[in-house]
């Protein structure tokens, strides 16, 4: 190779770009917020606050996921409320189930001294249903065995097409954990689609 001055020649090095999907980027962002809540807060002040703030933002966040990845999947997904947890569940034709290899969607247990509200009929009366729910459910109920009845059903649907369930979720304080503060709360809303909102910090009625 012949040198000229003294310099090799120069090389034009050409860089890959690797990019990230949404999926990716979302799942990061719903990563983060999840370590941020799980540092613990004791129940007064603007702590409590910032913990049911944290909270609603986790779910929000991972609810979006949820509903791109069935879009993007083309599959229908549910959310399953149980007291203080809530979980994710994939249908495949028969029946609701665990969606495998993704630990996000599995059951995530709330922090002791909050509590969620789910409410489905609190909608705008000239909206109509975009779906029926029964159309996701095997409709040979008459062959249900007792194991099948007590399969777990979600309360919220999210279609394949985008649609989802008109709900609202509202996290609050446990009687317990309210000492002389403001009893507030967050409430995160989804109206036929995704993104979902968040209202709060949000005084109730029976504030102390």
């Amino acid at each position: 190779m012949k040198l000229k001055n003294g310099y090799l020649p120069k090389h034009k090095h050409k860089h890959r770009q690797q990019g990230f999907t949404l999926i990716e980027v979302m799942l990061v962002i719903v990563l983060i917020g999840v370590m941020v809540s799980a540092v613990q807060f004791t129940f007064s002040g603007n702590k409590a606050e910032q913990l049911l703030e944290q909270n609603s933002a986790r779910f929000a966040g991972v609810f979006d996921v949820a509903a791109e990845y069935g879009l993007l999947n083309n599959i229908q997904l549910g959310l399953f409320i149980d007291k203080n947890t809530y979980q994710f569940l994939g249908y495949d034709g028969v029946s609701w189930s665990p969606i495998a290899n993704n630990p996000m969607f599995e059951v995530f247990t709330l922090p002791e001294g909050i509590e969620i509200t789910l409410q489905l009929d609190d909608l705008p009366i000239e909206e109509p249903l975009l779906f029926d729910s029964s159309l996701l459910i095997n409709e040979d109920e008459d062959n249900f065995t007792e194991a099948d009845k007590k399969k777990t059903i979600p309360q919220v649907y999210m279609l394949s097409g985008g649609d989802i369930t008109p709900f609202s979720l509202t996290f609050s304080l446990a009687e317990f954990a309210i000492d002389g503060d403001e009893n507030i709360s967050f409430k995160v809303s989804g109206i036929y689609t995704t993104p979902l909102t968040i209202e709060g910090p949000l005084v109730n009625a029976n504030s102390r």
